[in-house]
C-alpha cells in the first residue's frame, strides 16, 4: 500500500506540472478564432492557414478552431469578446478596433490615397512603427500580432459608374463604422451610411443603399455583384487587416505557445497578401462574366483632391505633428517602392 500511496503522489504531482504554466508541460488548449467574411474568402483560408500552422508549430498542443461569416457576432460584438476574453482571436480593421482607444490614433494607418501599390503598403504595414499605433489597446485586453491584407478599397453602386467624385454625388454608400471611412466617403460627395457587414447584401438587394465600397475579393466572395451594377476602381483606400488576441488568453499561455502564434499571425501575412494579389484578375473577370460593368478610373487626381479635407480634419484631431510624422514614415516606403505598372496589381 505504501508503494501504491507513493505512486498516487507522483502521479498527482505530475498532473499539477503538467497543468502549471511555466513548467515546460504545458495544458493542451483549443483557441476560438472568428471573422466576418464567407469561407470563399481569402480571410477564411488564411485563418484555416493560420490554425494549421499554430497546430504544426505547437506539435498539437494548440489548436484554434476557426468562425467565419460572422456566426459569432459583429464586428464590434467580436471585438468586445476578446476584450472580455470570452473569444480568443479577431480579425479586424485599424478603424474598426480603434474604438477601443479614446484617441483613435489606430485610423491614421488609413488615410485616404496614402499608398500606390500593395507594395508600399504590406512594407509599411510591417514596420514597428505601425505596431506601436496598437499598444493602447492593450489596456483595454487586446493585443496586436500582425498586419493581413484587406486590399485597396473600390466602389460599387446600382445607379451609374464612378469617373469623378461628381458621379458620387447623391449615391448612399455603405461604410464600415469608422470615423475615417465616413469621413472619407463624404468628402467623395456621398453620403457613407455606416452599416454592419452582415446586413450589406440584403441592404443592396432591397435598396437601402444604393452602393457599398470593399476590396475585389470582398466584392466577389460575397456576391455583391449580384446586386450591384457598377464597380468603379478608385483605390480610395487600403484597408488594414490587424489579428487581435485577447490580452486575458495571450498571458495564460506559455512563452512557448506565445511564440507560436505570434510566429503563425506573421506567416499569414504573405499567405494571405498572395491570394489577394493573385486572384484579383479573375476575380474581376468572373465578376464581368456575371454582368456587373468594371471601369477603371484613369486621373485619380480629383478623387485626391477631394480628401484633401479628410488630411485636414486628421490634423485637427491628431495634430499636424502626429500626421506629418506618419506621411514621413510612409514616405520612406514610398522611395523604396516607387509606382510601376498597374499600381493596385501585383506587388
Amino acid at each position: 500500500m505504501k508503494g501504491f500511496g507513493l505512486f498516487l503522489s507522483l502521479g498527482i504531482v505530475v498532473s499539477f506540472l503538467a497543468f502549471t504554466p511555466g513548467t515546460g508541460l504545458a495544458k493542451a488548449v483549443t483557441l476560438r478564432l472568428a471573422h466576418s467574411e464567407a469561407v470563399t474568402n481569402p480571410r477564411h483560408d488564411t485563418s484555416l492557414f493560420f490554425a494549421k500552422r499554430v497546430e504544426e508549430l505547437s506539435k498539437g498542443e494548440v489548436k484554434v478552431e476557426v468562425f467565419p461569416a460572422g456566426v459569432l457576432g459583429s464586428h464590434q460584438s467580436c471585438q468586445e469578446q476578446v476584450s472580455m476574453g470570452t473569444l480568443d482571436f479577431y480579425i479586424t480593421t485599424a478603424g474598426l478596433v480603434s474604438v477601443f482607444d479614446p484617441m483613435r490614433t489606430q485610423e491614421l494607418i488609413e488615410l485616404p490615397y496614402l499608398f500606390d501599390t500593395y507594395s508600399q503598403a504590406y512594407a509599411f504595414m510591417d514596420t514597428p512603427y505601425v505596431a506601436k499605433f496598437y499598444e493602447p489597446l492593450k489596456t483595454k485586453g487586446i493585443r496586436y500580432l500582425a498586419t493581413w491584407d484587406n486590399g485597396f478599397r473600390h466602389m460599387t453602386n446600382s445607379v451609374r459608374p464612378i469617373h469623378t467624385p461628381q458621379d458620387m454625388k447623391g449615391l448612399k454608400v455603405r461604410v464600415v463604422q469608422s470615423e475615417m471611412s465616413i469621413n472619407i466617403l463624404n468628402a467623395l460627395g456621398a453620403s457613407a451610411v455606416p452599416m454592419s457587414y452582415s446586413e450589406l447584401y440584403t441592404a443592396l438587394s432591397q435598396g437601402v443603399v444604393d452602393g457599398q465600397e470593399n476590396p475585389f475579393a470582398n466584392i466577389w466572395a460575397s456576391k455583391f455583384y449580384e446586386v450591384q451594377k457598377y464597380m468603379s476602381v478608385t483605390k480610395h483606400q487600403y484597408s488594414t487587416l490587424p489579428i487581435i488576441i485577447s490580452e486575458k488568453t495571450w498571458q495564460k499561455l506559455d512563452a512557448n505557445q506565445q511564440k507560436t502564434i505570434e510566429r503563425a499571425a506573421i506567416e499569414g501575412a504573405p499567405f494571405y497578401r498572395k491570394l489577394m494579389v493573385s486572384n484579383e484578375d479573375n476575380q474581376r473577370k468572373a465578376m464581368e462574366k456575371a454582368g456587373m460593368k468594371i471601369n477603371d478610373v484613369p486621373d485619380l487626381t480629383p478623387f485626391r483632391k477631394a480628401v484633401e479635407v479628410v488630411y485636414d480634419w486628421a490634423k485637427k484631431k491628431w495634430g499636424a505633428d502626429k500626421v506629418s510624422e506618419t506621411l514621413a514614415e510612409v514616405e520612406k516606403i514610398r522611395k523604396k517602392y516607387p509606382p510601376v505598372g498597374k499600381v493596385y496589381f501585383g506587388p
